[in-house]
């Protein structure tokens, strides 16, 4: 599942505005504005930096690691993500 789709789900399941979210999010030190989640949630933003991914999955009740790895597939190169498959 890509990271805009699961993010889009978990968003909808959460039955929370954005501006909930957001500010849920902010209380835990980083700021995050709705316009921004909206994009991200939409596939026209790139995925959050990592340690913002661990809050919103924490605020939105999802697994951290699936939000996590999501992300990282969508921005490191598909080569890099099969080379580390293969030395895994």
């Amino acid at each position: 599942m890509s990271y805009s789709t699961m993010l889009k789900s978990a968003i909808k399941n959460a039955d929370l505005s954005l501006a909930q979210i957001c500010r849920r999010v902010n209380r835990f030190g980083f700021k995050l504005d709705p316009a921004i989640l909206s994009k991200m949630q939409n596939g026209k933003h790139p995925p959050a930096k990592d340690e913002l991914n661990i809050i919103l999955a924490q605020v939105l009740g999802i697994d951290a690691g699936e939000l996590r790895v999501a992300a990282i597939k969508q921005v490191l190169p598909k080569e890099l993500i099969e080379l580390i498959q293969r030395v895994s």
